[in-house]
């Protein structure tokens, strides 16, 4: 089933039926030895990045449940993190290379170093990692079976929903006067979650919340790219990789950052508590078929 909240169902049932099926579908993926284990590990942690969001949509009425269930999907993602995070510097230069002239032999030079320190993550380890926390999935499982009543209607994602947006805006404003690349992480941290949130209302009104789903899609990707190539940078200049390949990250961060501007001022154009208001009249309208 997708993960959105149903028609017929509770604020309540749809939270806890897209737990289920997020933590079901993270512990297949991470036991399927059918896929190579970057592969299980890549596709496990966007289960772990959706199921937090879900989490922190109903931080107000999970009370002191929340920091348990927050810190678990957390860590949980952060612990399978090393061999994907090679893999993600790999990708961003050779998005750089279809953007920018880069030399041949720096380019050639840029990937076996790259390529070296992905193949270095150990193997054995990360297994060791995997089954860490697939032996934690029952417990997790259990807890959710224990949570307590979140709400029927609208108001029991709305703080969720509110805090999200009010905290992607003001990331936003920081980011923009700071342009530096911790900055602009910390707001895309906050895009991200708001993305699934808005993914998880798509019922509510489908065209136009896939249309503003695919906005954040855009401004998210514009922003982790950023973030690859900032890594990205750090390695080249400490492998001393050329002047050539760093100018080329520069010039596409600054395009990047532009792109994230145009889009962003556009996407928190509201106030939090006007979008919040138009979000729970397309929540009514939604539930009064």
């Amino acid at each position: 089933m997708a993960y959105a909240f149903e028609h017929e169902e509770t604020a309540h049932a749809g939270v806890l039926r897209v737990m289920n099926e997020q933590i079901a579908r993270a512990r297949g993926q991470l036991t399927d030895e059918k896929l190579p284990v970057g592969k299980r590990v890549h596709e496990a942690r966007k289960r772990f990045k959706e199921t937090r969001a879900l989490v922190r949509l109903v931080r107000k009425p999970l009370g002191d449940s929340f920091a348990i269930e927050n810190a678990w999907f957390r860590d949980a993602g952060r612990d399978l993190a090393g061999a994907r995070d090679a893999e993600a510097v790999l990708e961003s230069l050779e998005k750089l290379a279809a953007h920018a002239r880069i030399p041949a032999g720096t380019l050639k030079k840029a990937r076996r170093t790259l390529e070296a320190q992905r193949d270095a993550v150990d193997a054995t380890d990360l297994q060791g990692r995997v089954a860490n926390v697939t032996a934690q999935f029952d417990a997790a499982m259990t807890r959710l079976a224990a949570w307590p009543e979140l709400g029927r209607s609208f108001g029991a994602i709305a703080d969720g929903l509110l805090r999200t947006y009010a905290g992607g805006r003001k990331e936003m404003r920081a980011a923009l006067r700071a342009r530096d690349a911790e900055a602009l992480h910390e707001w895309r941290k906050r895009v991200k979650e708001h993305w699934y949130h808005v993914q998880l209302l798509r019922a509510v009104w489908p065209p136009m919340m896939k249309a503003y789903a695919g906005v954040l899609e855009e401004l998210s990707h514009a922003l982790g790219d950023h973030h690859d190539l900032h890594v990205l940078h750090e390695i080249a200049a400490s492998e001393e990789l050329g002047e050539k390949l760093l100018a080329a990250i520069d010039a596409r961060q600054r395009e990047l950052e532009q792109q994230a501007e145009e889009l962003g001022r556009r996407v928190y154009a509201e106030s939090p508590e006007a979008w919040l208001a138009r979000m729970r009249n397309y929540w009514r309208a939604w539930r009064a078929r």
